[in-house]
């Protein structure tokens, strides 16, 4: 899958960076224009704000893709894998 350009992401995206609910993470532009192996599909996810399990579809984890810190957060050490959205990837033949 190739990482669509800022531009087209930025196009499905509302003022608060989102899309369906799932935000896009500033650590995730740098990949703009990348190709990279999709790694899972996600199918359910614990919605921490509630703690509820969730059903959800067309979301995608990349294989080595992961949050390393966010301004708000700089020293987390969680590691957790980037969710993306389809809308955000082109599949490439």
């Amino acid at each position: 899958m190739r990482v669509k350009s800022k531009g087209e992401i930025l196009a499905t995206l509302d003022g608060r960076n989102r899309l369906g609910g799932l935000g896009f993470m500033e650590g995730m532009w740098k990949y703009c224009g990348q190709v990279h192996t999709v790694r899972k599909p996600v199918r359910r996810i614990l919605d921490e704000n509630v703690y509820r399990e969730k059903a959800v579809r067309g979301i995608v984890i990349l294989d080595g893709l992961f949050c390393e810190g966010t301004a708000d957060f700089p020293h987390c050490d969680r590691t957790c894998y980037f969710f993306w959205k389809e809308e955000w990837l082109e599949k490439l033949d």
